[in-house]
């Protein structure tokens, strides 16, 4: 038979596991948002995915990226950006 104190010991070591989980599932937008800006230019796109100017105009111009355009000047908004990423992501089998 378990002891009260071992009971409440079990008990709280899983809400604080459980409570631990569901912070670090949103620590790397967290972490994204307090250290990205919320809009991109075409150079950090580049350096953050590692796609050419040409993949980026391309994307854009198919839609298939979001993009702010303002006159000449063109951002991509960093949530969105991630977002395609997630749209996108394959999952790996078993």
């Amino acid at each position: 038979m378990e002891s009260l104190e071992d009971y409440l010991t079990q008990t709280i070591q899983k809400a604080v596991k459980d409570a631990v989980a569901e912070a670090m599932k949103d620590i790397h937008k967290i972490i994204r948002e307090g250290t990205t800006p919320p809009y991109l230019t075409k150079e950090m796109v580049m350096e953050i995915t590692g796609w050419s100017g040409r993949t980026i105009q391309h994307m854009r111009d198919t839609r298939k990226i979001d993009f702010v355009q303002h006159g000449r000047k063109i951002l991509y908004p960093t949530d969105a950006l991630y977002e395609f990423f997630e749209n996108h992501r394959i999952k790996a089998s078993k």
